[in-house]
């Protein structure tokens, strides 16, 4: 065969052996192709979504669940909560979400109120039950007084002041005074008879990276925390 008719074979092949243009893929294999690459989209689709929802409450909102009344009239049990942790910073009467680590809380998530942050002098005055964060009344509008068990306890009963240098409870002025150490804060329950918190040693101040986050939204009924 000569040189010329090579070329000519080569440039002719996309030609049948007929003469006639190779016939286009058939309209199936297209609509196939194309189905293939559709679901494709979906699925990537569908797995950013799951990875950014996945980030979403690991670093920045978590749910938690209400258990125990010791945050009533505020928070009642079985309340779901949305929780912000994404470089928040605890604030004097934030309600927060910590975790407590000994074996009477199993390391359950705890739902209580900051009452005072690091370094701060908190003063509970059992008489006139009052408290004072760095000499100023703190406006306790959230407390409640509900008697435990059909029995008048008073609403600021110490079971029993933690072991630590940071307290200390005169008992001529019936008042416990207490430093918040660097790092730690002091909690309290909204029901304040029916609450462990930093008033009891199994709690004691509360470490803040133990901290979750703070409730910013519950779920039902519909309440945004300010």
């Amino acid at each position: 065969m000569s040189e010329e008719n090579k070329i000519v074979n080569q440039e002719d092949s996309s030609v049948t052996s007929a003469g006639s243009p190779a016939p286009d893929k058939s309209p199936k294999q297209t609509q196939k192709k194309g189905a293939v690459h559709f679901l494709f989209d979906v699925v990537e689709m569908f797995a950013w979504s799951v990875l950014v929802v996945l980030l979403l409450f690991s670093f920045v909102v978590r749910l938690c669940r209400v258990e125990g009344s010791s945050m009533e009239n505020t928070l009642y049990e079985g309340e779901s909560l949305l929780i912000y942790s994404l470089g928040y910073t605890p604030e004097q009467d934030d309600i927060i979400v910590f975790h407590q680590t000994n074996t009477d809380f199993e390391e359950k998530a705890i739902v209580k109120r900051v009452i005072a942050t690091s370094g701060q002098k908190i003063e509970i005055h059992f008489d006139t039950k009052k408290i004072f964060v760095d000499g100023v009344e703190y406006a306790d509008s959230h407390k409640v007084l509900k008697n435990k068990l059909e029995h008048n306890i008073d609403i600021y009963t110490l079971t029993a002041a933690p072991a630590s240098s940071f307290y200390h409870y005169d008992t001529q002025s019936d008042t416990l005074t207490a430093t918040v150490p660097d790092g730690h804060l002091f909690v309290l329950g909204d029901n304040r008879n029916f609450s462990r918190d930093s008033r009891d040693p199994s709690i004691g101040f509360v470490d803040e990276r133990c901290v979750l986050g703070k409730a910013i939204i519950r779920i039902s009924p519909f309440t945004v925390f300010s």
